[in-house]
């Protein structure tokens, strides 16, 4: 009966150990899951928050980007629109020029040539000015030292006057063309600043 008795506390001291043991290992492993899982929460948060902070950088630069887009898509509206109106006034100036009564826009070309020293050439006119403005452009100038080609230009207005071996360009078209940045700058300024005058 001791015999089992001894065995009794022997099992028994087993059991109560093993009680322990469980108890530790469940305790610790307690521990180590909760551990974890804050880590893990910790990380979480951590990642959450850098991609967050990348996300709002990556939306700034974003917004960045378009509003520099729209600013480049503003300033070309912008200078497309200038130019128009650039373009506008030279046409309605050429049409003003053009509108002019024959005798006036006669003695402009003739003021044209002698402002050149061309004693004589043959003139060519726009194909609207040859008929219109021949005659009078012929006539105020020297006689017989001057003549009208027979095929006319193809330009707006102004002419061409061919003497010797030289060819004197005083078509608008050309007038325009070289002086455009000129031209377009005094535009702008009036566009611009319309109550002041150069």
């Amino acid at each position: 009966m001791l015999e089992v008795e001894g065995i009794e506390r022997i099992k028994n001291h087993i059991l109560a150990e093993t009680d322990r043991s469980v108890r530790t290992i469940e305790e610790e492993t307690r521990q180590f899951v909760e551990k974890e899982a804050l880590d893990s929460e910790e990380q979480s948060r951590r990642i959450l928050s850098a991609a967050i902070e990348r996300s709002e950088q990556d939306a700034g630069l974003l917004v960045k980007r378009a509003e520099s887009l729209a600013d480049a898509e503003r300033r070309k509206r912008g200078l497309a629109s200038k130019q128009k109106i650039v373009d506008e006034v030279i046409a309605r100036a050429l049409g003003k020029l053009s509108a002019q009564p024959e005798e006036t826009r006669a003695a402009r070309y003739a003021g044209l040539i002698h402002a050149l020293n061309i004693e004589e050439g043959v003139i060519t006119l726009s194909g609207d000015e040859q008929t219109s403005v021949g005659g009078a452009l012929l006539a105020a100038l020297p006689a017989g030292r001057f003549s009208i080609a027979e095929e006319a230009g193809n330009f707006s207005g102004g002419l061409i006057v061919k003497h010797g071996r030289v060819q004197d360009n005083l078509t608008y078209d050309l007038i325009i063309r070289d002086h455009r940045p000129e031209l377009a700058r005094l535009v702008l300024d009036i566009v611009e600043n319309p109550g002041v005058s150069e």
